[in-house]
C-alpha cells in the first residue's frame, strides 16, 4: 500500500523549526574531517536544534581520535561507537544505520567526510521541502584545482543537471549520497537501512526504498544548499569510483540504463561514423558538444560557478575517453574497491 502523506507546511513557522540529525560516516579520513565538521559548526541553524552524529568505519588513519575530541568539544557532536556489521549490513550502510538509530532528529540530513558544506545548507533544504516528501537532494560539485579536477566539476554539473531535469518530470533516479536529506517518517516507512538489501551504493539503495513506497522526491539546484567535495586525485581511483556507481546504476528503470547506454557508446559510435561518412558525423558531434557546453554552462551559471569555455569543449574528449575506459574496465572480472576493500561486482 502506497504511503499517504500527513498534511504539513513546506517550512515550519518561526519559533518551530524542526530538531535535525546529521549523519555522518567516515573512513580513513584523517586529511579531510576537519573540514566537513568545521563547515558543520559554522551552520546558520541554532545550535540546539541540530545534532551532528560521527560514527566510525574501522578507520586506521587517526580519524577516530578527531571524532573524538570534536565530541568532547563540541555540545552537539556526538562520536557514536559503531558494531561492524550490525543487521548483515557492511561499510558505510552499517554506520548510517547504527546512526539513524541514535538519531533524534524529524530529518536526517546525510553527507560524507570530505566534503564542505554552506552556513545556510539547512536552512535552504527546509526552505525548499514540499508536503509530501521524503526525500530531497542537493547539488554536489569538485572543489576546482587543475584540468583533471575542471574536468570532474563538469561531469557532475552534467549528470545532476540531467537529473535535475528528469526529476522534474517526476521521473525518479537518484539522490547524491553527499547531501541528502530524509524524513525520519520515509526513513522509518522503508524500515531503515537494515530492511534495504546492502548496497554499495547505499544512498540510491535508500532512495529507491522511499520512493517505492509513495514518497515524493525532489532534486536542487541551488548554491545555498550546494556542497563542495574534493576531486578524485588519479585515474584508476576514478575508475574504481565510476565502478562502484555503476553497480547502482544497473539497478535503474531500463528506460535510464538505456540512456546510460547511449550516452558510454556515444562516442565510439561517433569515431566509427567519421571514418564511414564525416559530413554527417562531424556537424553531429560539433551540435552535441555545443548543446552540451550551453547546458553545463548554465547550470553552473545558475550555481555561481565559473568555468572556462574551452574546458567546457575539451570536457567532450574527456567524456569520451572515460567512457570506453570505463566500458571496459567495468566488462574485467574484477571486485570493485572502495575505501580499501573489495566487493564482488554487481
Amino acid at each position: 500500500m502506497a504511503w499517504k502523506p500527513k498534511p504539513m507546511n513546506a517550512m515550519p513557522p518561526e519559533g518551530e523549526l524542526p530538531f535535525i540529525s546529521i549523519l555522518l560516516a567516515v573512513r580513513n579520513e584523517v586529511h579531510t574531517v576537519n573540514f566537513v565538521l568545521n563547515s558543520l559548526e559554522k551552520l546558520d541553524y541554532p545550535a540546539d536544534k541540530f545534532e551532528v552524529l560521527m560514527g566510525d568505519d574501522g578507520s586506521d588513519d587517526g580519524s577516530t581520535k578527531i571524532l573524538r575530541a570534536w565530541d568532547k568539544e563540541t555540545n552537539n557532536f556526538f562520536y557514536v561507537p559503531i558494531q561492524a556489521n550490525q543487521y548483515q549490513l557492511k561499510a558505510k550502510a552499517n554506520v548510517l544505520a547504527q546512526l539513524a538509530d541514535r538519531a533524534k532528529g524529524k530529518y536526517f540530513m546525510i553527507t560524507d567526510a570530505d566534503v564542505e558544506v554552506p552556513a545556510s545548507w539547512i536552512s535552504k533544504h527546509l526552505a525548499c521541502w514540499k508536503t509530501g516528501m521524503g526525500v530531497q537532494s542537493g547539488f554536489s560539485l569538485v572543489k576546482t584545482e587543475n584540468f583533471f579536477s575542471s574536468m570532474q566539476m563538469i561531469d557532475w554539473g552534467l549528470a545532476l543537471g540531467m537529473v535535475k531535469i528528469v526529476s522534474g518530470w517526476k521521473v525518479p533516479v537518484t539522490a547524491v549520497g553527499n547531501n541528502m536529506i530524509v524524513s525520519r517518517e520515509a526513513y522509518e516507512a522503508v524500515g531503515g537501512f537494515r530492511n534495504i538489501p546492502f548496497s554499495l551504493t547505499e544512498d540510491f539503495a535508500l532512495f529507491q526504498a522511499v520512493v517505492q513506497k509513495g514518497f515524493a522526491f525532489q532534486q536542487l539546484a541551488n548554491e545555498e544548499s550546494m556542497v563542495k567535495t574534493n576531486a578524485i586525485k588519479g585515474f584508476w581511483e576514478l575508475l574504481e569510483q565510476r565502478k562502484r556507481w555503476m553497480s547502482g546504476a544497473m539497478q535503474l528503470p531500463a528506460f535510464m540504463k538505456t540512456l546510460l547506454i547511449i550516452q558510454a557508446t556515444y562516442f565510439p559510435a561517433m569515431l566509427v561514423l567519421i571514418f564511414i561518412n564525416p559530413l554527417v558525423a562531424i556537424p553531429l558531434f560539433g551540435l552535441k558538444l555545443t548543446l552540451q557546453s550551453l547546458f553545463v554552462n548554465k547550470i553552473l551559471e545558475r550555481l555561481n560557478q565559473y568555468m572556462p569555455l574551452g574546458h567546457l569543449f575539451m570536457f567532450e574528449f574527456y567524456s569520451g575517453f572515460l567512457s570506453v575506459a570505463l566500458m571496459v574496465y567495468y566488462l574485467l572480472p574484477l571486485p570493485v574497491k572502495w575505501k580499501g576493500r573489495k566487493y564482488a561486482k554487481v
